[in-house]
């Protein structure tokens, strides 16, 4: 049993508590990361005092809002698809939904219309539902699917280029690192700066020069991980912070997506181009790995993560772990260390 299989009945009651009180966002467009964060304290192994001073804490951020009412479920939810206002109403329909066709026939049946807007509000709704689904709470599963859907953002199709050859992945990489720092945006949300980049001619150029498509979608995940977990170690980023927690949403909802071999290279192409705008919306300032700690263990760092007051430290750390479970890599863990000084 992994980490995330651990007993989930304790972190119902809060999920439910966030969904009744709280709305899905603050601020200016910034997505709530309570119910993920909650998921991630109960896996690294929060007590109860700590999810409620955790769960008081972060309330703060949503003082005068209110959680958003129920209306009437529409008949077409694709229709309203990307369409914020329209949050509610495809909450209804995916209540409804899961409700007559289980989880599993829900996911496989919606994921691949969601999947094209995977960089939506910076990959927020696929590692809501990431959460979601590991936290085996029905009334948050359906939240999530309504934000991923009502904020769906879909990046333009790349400009075609003539002449670009493909590269290998160490190759190109360098050249995403160099391109990258051609371009800056002052756009103040990542997923804005993401749209911006999109428009670019070296985004183009990194798009049409990606390797070419790995055997298996679960593959190039994992290529893209290993290249995240790289560059966070080079940088601290926190959009790359984002690259991280995103790719291990769709390596947790890839046992849904369908494994038809087309849609499977889709999918690769989709990622590789949110991958790309991604770090060109980072800001990435490049810089030495710091001397490595010895001596790390993740009980250690656990303990740690479940005393942080940062929503993003301690989903860092829980996907981190997450990570060098599946991948066996080792550099997570001092990414995890980086992020919790």
């Amino acid at each position: 049993m992994t980490h995330a299989q651990a007993n989930i009945s304790a972190l119902a009651p809060w999920l439910e508590l966030n969904l009744r009180q709280f709305p899905l966002e603050y601020g200016d467009q910034l997505s709530s990361h309570l119910p993920m964060a909650l998921h991630a304290l109960h896996s690294l192994g929060a007590d109860e005092a700590r999810m409620a001073a955790f769960f008081n804490s972060y309330s703060r951020r949503f003082e005068g809002m209110v959680a958003p009412s129920a209306v009437a479920a529409p008949e077409d939810w694709l229709s309203l698809r990307g369409d914020w206002s329209a949050y509610s109403a495809l909450r209804s329909y995916f209540e409804l939904a899961l409700a007559a066709e289980g989880r599993d026939a829900l996911l496989r049946r919606v994921l691949p219309d969601l999947l094209p807007g995977i960089s939506a509000v910076a990959f927020h709704g696929a590692i809501r539902l990431a959460h979601a689904v590991e936290g085996g709470h029905g009334p948050e599963l359906v939240a999530a699917l309504a934000y991923w859907a009502s904020r769906w953002q879909q990046l333009p199709a790349p400009a075609v280029q003539s002449g670009v050859e493909s590269l290998n992945l160490p190759a190109w990489s360098e050249r995403l690192v160099a391109g990258a720092s051609t371009w800056r945006s002052e756009a103040p949300l990542i997923f804005l700066r993401m749209m911006e980049a999109s428009a670019r001619p070296v985004y183009a150029e990194l798009v049409w020069a990606a390797p070419a498509a790995a055997p298996t979608l679960l593959a190039r995940v994992a290529e893209l991980a290993s290249l995240a977990l790289d560059y966070y170690l080079h940088s601290a980023n926190f959009t790359v912070l984002h690259m991280i927690t995103g790719l291990r949403a769709v390596r947790v909802l890839a046992p849904w997506i369908p494994a038809e071999p087309n849609f499977q290279i889709q999918v690769q192409a989709i990622l590789t181009q949110a991958f790309v705008a991604a770090y060109m919306a980072g800001r990435v300032q490049w810089r030495d790995t710091p001397e490595p700690k010895n001596g790390l263990n993740w009980a250690e760092l656990a303990d740690a993560a479940t005393q942080a007051e940062d929503d993003h430290v301690i989903k860092l750390v829980h996907a981190c772990r997450e990570e060098m479970a599946v991948y066996g890599d080792p550099q997570y863990l001092q990414a995890a260390a980086m992020a919790l000084r």
